[in-house]
């Protein structure tokens, strides 16, 4: 079958998400500001009925909605990431179903209320999930895609953006715009567009580093040793100025909530 995505989402660069590394350092990632979560509880309603989450990693959507809806079913095609998720708050939840499989081929069990989305949509073939998500969401449920776990406006953007090209792994990646992707390709019915209020967030400056290791371009499985090092001394080393005297790093977060309904 022809893909859909675009190549930097090919298989051979999503499959990376199976490493165990990967898996481990995925929740050194920054948060999503806790207004996401109210947003999605508000599209869904005073039902605050039965949620699919999709390429749901170590269940950071997932986890944080379960003890508030009536069930969550949290799917990954990596086997590492669902054994993390489960260690982590809320992940042996009696509400919360882990599924592991490619969410293309898996047996999922409608109707839900709402199916929400990371950036892990980037990774799917969108000819075969958005008919699938039609089918399984009640007639008034909602595709929602969520992307913000990263440093809005740092002044040390530029520099950690050349350092991510100059030891990036994934030579085909380029900036696209999912949400203009998937309206252009008549996969996604846009209905509302939503960014949270900016929040402020400090971590260890090492712990940060390492978050980096955790997206498929950085793994350090496919960097290699020497690498790593060099990248996690050179990243360090710029971010040297900006971190306080107990050696964190504070910056401003922000979450895009986009929802709508999935197309044929």
């Amino acid at each position: 079958m022809e893909t859909t995505r675009p190549r930097q989402y090919w298989d051979d660069y999503a499959s990376r998400f199976k490493n165990r590394s990967l898996a481990e350092l995925y929740e050194l990632r920054p948060p999503y500001p806790d207004e996401t979560y109210r947003i999605l509880l508000n599209l869904l309603g005073e039902s605050r009925g039965r949620v699919l989450d999709v390429g749901c990693g170590p269940g950071k959507i997932a986890r944080g909605l379960v003890g508030q809806v009536e069930s969550v079913d949290a799917v990954d095609f990596s086997q590492e990431m669902i054994r993390v998720g489960k260690s982590l708050i809320n992940g042996d939840h009696p509400n919360l179903r882990w599924i592991n499989g490619a969410v293309e081929e898996v047996q999922l069990y409608p109707p839900y209320d709402m199916i929400t989305a990371g950036a892990s949509i980037h990774w799917m073939e969108w000819d075969v999930v958005l008919p699938k998500f039609k089918e399984v969401l009640t007639t008034n449920g909602y595709l929602v895609i969520i992307d913000g776990d990263r440093p809005i406006g740092s002044p040390w953007q530029d520099a950690e953006l050349s350092l991510i090209h100059k030891y990036s792994t994934n030579r085909h990646h380029e900036r696209i715009d999912l949400i203009r992707e998937l309206v252009n390709r008549r996969h996604l019915h846009l209905i509302g567009d939503k960014e949270t209020t900016r929040v402020s967030f400090s971590q260890p400056l090492t712990d940060y580093v390492q978050s980096f290791h955790s997206r498929e371009s950085m793994s350090k499985e496919h960097m290699g040793e020497e690498n790593v090092k060099a990248f996690d001394a050179e990243l360090s080393h710029v971010l040297s100025n900006f971190v306080d005297d107990e050696g964190f790093l504070t910056f401003q977060l922000e979450a895009r909530i986009t929802w709508g309904r999935p197309l044929t």
